[in-house]
């Protein structure tokens, strides 16, 4: 089918089924911070990573039970289109809210673009001999293309395969790593002997309720998730396809940090942790299952640039440009606007990620940025203003704006200068923590200091009377 129309473009004409929407979410969610980060960090701190997994699962469930389901029934095509109805008492209908809300994402995804091409410059790099610069020209090039053309429904096809790829690569790699170690008696055996050497970096439990926190609260309010969610059929396609994805990404994350110790039995000095998987495509598995794994590295990496660059183009083109430049835009210019966002976001990321190093360096650690960042700024803003009548304008747009700006000030004072004393940052160790309590805080604070939402910006969320408050102004 071809992509005609805008909602073609964004939302694949809400078509998209359970077992396709669970196959796209864990796609979508499993990207280069999978298959290369989370790889990587398993090889480099061992089996403890494991636990980033329950706080994610977690991000779903409450995504299940209290943003999913009332997102799908909503029924737009972007995250910024709630935003400007939900606090849409602005003075400009909402417009004024949407484009905060847009911007605010391209500028988070702009991040988590730069790690996918960071991670695709590495995996070319070691395949081919080229520069990592080039490598991640190529997968710039490759992503921009077949998005800009195919929009959500080549994306969401796409995902499907490459759910599917992923799945069975890493699957089949593990029993050939514990034929080449020895089985699993051998790795518990170096385990249980606390080899300091093979351990690595030990994680502390306020580490690892940071990295949990991250992407728990992360997930929950993904707007590249959000817009699959927006693509399925109805509110029933939307749970049966989050069960699915729980059962994708069960899989893939036992297998991923299995294979990620077996790399550092066989291999224990690569010179970067975000190699492991590579070497092992190359080393371990043969030319088939090695390339099998190569693809499936290939696919979490595009599944998820495809996603962001159209989650991120739509802020562009039609949060901003349809919305507010040139709402009397026909289709077909609608849908070269959201082409040429892509095309643009393409190339800012590519840019961001040949400096990687301000980042984190590591691709699963600017992955985690990334999702600190959008926690941080949404979650407490979405789920407040589906579930509580009170949350007004005001308070939802300081919510968002204090979340992101207390998140990058907060990297900023751990990560590049010492702003925050050690004492603090080694209890608070991710800044998704003091982003949603900030958010929370001002959320609410601002909503009870200023007048009630407007019944308008209340009825497509609640059953809405005089009782409740709401004032009447349009």
């Amino acid at each position: 089918m071809k992509t005609r129309t805008e909602e073609d473009f964004l939302v694949a004409g809400r078509s998209i089924g359970p077992l396709v929407g669970g196959a796209t979410l864990s796609a979508t969610q499993m990207s280069a911070g999978t298959l290369v980060g989370t790889f990587g960090l398993h090889y480099l701190l061992g089996f403890g990573f494991i636990w980033i997994w329950p706080g994610l699962w977690a991000g779903w469930i409450v995504s299940l039970v209290l943003v999913a389901p009332q997102m799908r029934r909503f029924g737009r095509v972007t995250v910024p289109d709630f935003v400007a109805e939900r606090y849409g008492d602005d003075g400009a209908n909402g417009d004024y809210a949407r484009a905060i809300g847009a911007f605010l994402i391209v500028a988070a995804y702009t991040v988590y673009l730069s790690a996918q091409f960071t991670a695709g410059g590495i995996v070319l790099q070691t395949l081919l001999g080229i520069s990592q610069e080039i490598g991640m020209f190529v997968m710039v090039l490759t992503a921009v293309i077949y998005t800009a053309f195919g929009g959500m429904r080549a994306s969401i096809l796409t995902d499907f395969v490459q759910a599917v790829v992923m799945a069975v690569a890493v699957v089949v790699a593990i029993p050939l790593g514990l034929y080449f170690t020895g089985g699993i008696g051998t790795i518990n055996a170096i385990f249980q002997s606390y080899n300091p050497s093979f351990v690595g970096i030990a994680l502390s439990t306020a580490e690892i309720v940071g990295f949990m926190a991250a992407f728990g609260f992360s997930i929950a309010a993904a707007p590249y998730e959000i817009t699959r969610i927006y693509s399925m059929k109805d509110e029933k396609t939307v749970r049966q396809a989050i069960g699915i994805t729980l059962i994708f990404q069960a899989i893939i994350g036992t297998s991923v940090a299995l294979l990620g110790v077996i790399m550092k039995v066989m291999f224990p000095a690569l010179s970067t942790p975000d190699f492991a998987s590579v070497i092992m495509s190359i080393n371990v598995l043969g030319p088939v299952l090695g390339a099998l794994l190569i693809a499936a590295v290939f696919s979490a990496i595009l599944s998820t640039v495809d996603s962001i660059m159209i989650v991120s183009g739509a802020g562009l083109a039609h949060d901003i440009y349809v919305k507010l430049v040139n709402p009397e835009a026909t289709e077909k210019q609608k849908v070269w606007a959201n082409r040429i966002a892509v095309l643009i976001l393409g190339t800012v990321p590519f840019i961001l990620a040949l400096n990687s190093g301000l980042l984190g360096g590591l691709v699963q650690l600017i992955v985690v940025l990334q999702a600190s960042m959008m926690g941080g700024m949404f979650f407490i803003p979405l789920v407040l203003g589906l579930h509580w009548k009170r949350a007004n304008t005001k308070g939802g747009i300081a919510g968002m704006i204090a979340g992101f700006s207390t998140v990058v000030l907060w990297h900023i004072g751990t990560s590049i200068y010492t702003w925050i004393p050690e004492s603090i940052s080694t209890v608070i160790t991710d800044p998704v923590i003091p982003g949603v309590a900030v958010s929370l805080i001002v959320v609410v604070a601002v909503s009870l200091a200023t007048d009630p939402p407007s019944r308008r910006t209340l009825e497509p969320f609640f059953d809405v009377s005089r009782a409740d408050g709401g004032n009447e102004e349009e």
